[in-house]
């Protein structure tokens, strides 16, 4: 069984799903669908650097387009800090 990122229209973080499809890791994260998230627009499999967060329980963020925050230079996480505080009023 495989580690999934789930993708809401409404959010901005991801569901994490253990599943061993993308359409069982939809079916799954929809189960765990709260108000206001939307709809789901993308189930992918988590990388090796996000399954290494997963089972280690660190909170996983990774963008729709594939970026991710956690990983890269010290500039780029500086400017995804910038970019969660500007977004922070409705998070």
């Amino acid at each position: 069984m495989a580690w999934y990122l789930v993708f809401w229209r409404n959010r901005s973080t991801s569901t994490v799903v253990p599943a061993a499809s993308a359409s069982q890791a939809r079916s799954r994260a929809q189960r765990k669908q709260k108000r206001g998230y939307g709809g789901i627009v993308a189930a992918r499999r988590a990388n090796s650097q996000d399954a290494g967060l997963i089972s280690k329980g660190t909170w996983v963020r990774r963008r729709r387009d594939g970026t991710s925050p956690q990983f890269g230079s010290a500039r780029s996480k500086a400017k995804a800090r910038r970019q969660r505080s500007s977004y922070r009023h409705w998070l």
